[in-house]
């Protein structure tokens, strides 16, 4: 009867090859039967057990069916349990792929939804996911640490002595990388605004996880530091809901008050026509060289080629009713008085005169 026996490596082997056969065949079934009603039925269920079939590896499935061979073996107990720990790893290895892999997937899709609506998501994306990828890989090996028997305390209390000095070191990067995570989450400006750092301006072109680009109006590309740029004065004009818009008309000092009334009843009723335009105020605001006339007005938009369309349509239909009325623009001016050479010569004698009788009152 012994004869008749089965030997127990043959029985190990046959075990990982039906074991293998089935994890490879769910695999499968899974990643083509359920991929074929994930879209009609958008079942996210679905979606995340074909993706976790999709993305398990080659390796975790021979893994798995070596596995269970050698489990239907008789081996001595720090054996199974050496191989336990080999699997343990394994396995863990293949949760962080999955899960990695979820994340990726999970970002990606809300944070594209969000895109079409708010630019910042396309700016924040790279920061979240290095971020997640990092503090996912940091668990995972802490928790197989764990498990496998090492004190994790002593290396966290050393990651902690250690992440002291290197931070200290990298303060100027660690600075930026901060700075960059309160830009995507405070949101002071979000790719394509149009802003203003100090006598710089151009439109966000990139936001980093070090370094902001900028691209001036000039064409050429300008870089800020994240941590220098959250520290400056920021004006951000993809923010404006409305744009103020003053000016001022010079008109002569002969110019009657009648025409000037004209004048300012005609600049008002102009600016008031115009459609996205409200009209605040226009008032001669100065008699100085020139009568000059200051108008305000908010244009409802923050379309800046919108707001030097009205300025321009404005400005012709002023100058027309103007030259209708008779009423003439000031002009620079400057008037030269010439004097008779008898009295420039009867200036400088008085001057002369003036000056002798003082010296002569100091010596005395």
């Amino acid at each position: 009867m012994r004869n008749f026996l089965p030997n127990p490596y043959l029985l190990a082997l046959g075990m990982s090859l039906l074991a293998y056969i089935i994890i490879l065949g769910l695999k499968l079934l899974l990643s083509t039967r359920l991929s074929k009603f994930s879209v009609p039925l958008k079942n996210k269920w679905n979606d995340i057990v074909v993706l976790t079939s999709e993305k398990t590896t080659h390796f975790f499935i021979i893994s798995c069916a070596l596995y269970a061979g050698f489990k239907s073996i008789k081996h001595s107990l720090k054996v199974h349990h050496h191989a336990d720990q080999i699997f343990f790893v394994i396995v863990m290895w293949q949760i962080g792929v999955w899960t990695y892999h979820l994340l990726e997937k999970w970002i990606t899709t809300e944070f594209s939804k969000r895109t079409e609506r708010n630019k910042a998501a396309a700016s924040s994306i790279g920061l979240i996911q290095v971020l997640a990828r990092l503090l996912l890989f940091s668990v995972i090996s802490l928790f197989t640490l764990s498990n496998l028997g090492i004190k994790i305390t002593t290396i966290i209390a050393g990651l902690g002595v250690g992440g002291i000095a290197v931070a200290l070191a990298l303060q100027k990067i660690l600075g930026d990388l901060f700075s960059s995570l309160s830009i995507v989450l405070d949101k002071p400006f979000v790719v394509g605004d149009f802003i203003i750092i100090d006598h710089y301006m151009g439109e966000v072109e990139k936001i980093g996880l070090k370094t902001t680009r900028i691209r001036s109006l000039s064409g050429e590309q300008i870089i800020f530091s994240n941590s220098d740029l959250l520290a400056a004065r920021i004006r951000n004009f993809k923010r404006m809901r409305e744009r103020r818009v003053s000016f001022e008309l010079n008109f002569p000092l002969q110019t009657s008050t009648q025409k000037l009334k004209s004048a300012v009843s005609l600049i008002s009723a102009v600016v008031r026509t115009k459609r996205n335009v409200r009209f605040e105020r226009c008032h001669l605001m100065k008699i100085g060289i020139t009568l000059d006339v200051e108008t305000i007005y908010w244009v409802l938009s923050d379309d800046y080629d919108l707001h030097m369309d009205i300025q321009q349509e404005i400005l012709y239909d002023l100058k027309n009713a103007f030259e209708e009325d008779g009423i003439t623009f000031a002009y620079p001016t400057r008037t030269v008085q010439l004097l008779p050479a008898e009295i420039i010569l009867k200036n400088e004698f008085d001057l002369k005169k003036n000056n002798l009788n003082t010296q002569n009152s100091a010596v005395s």
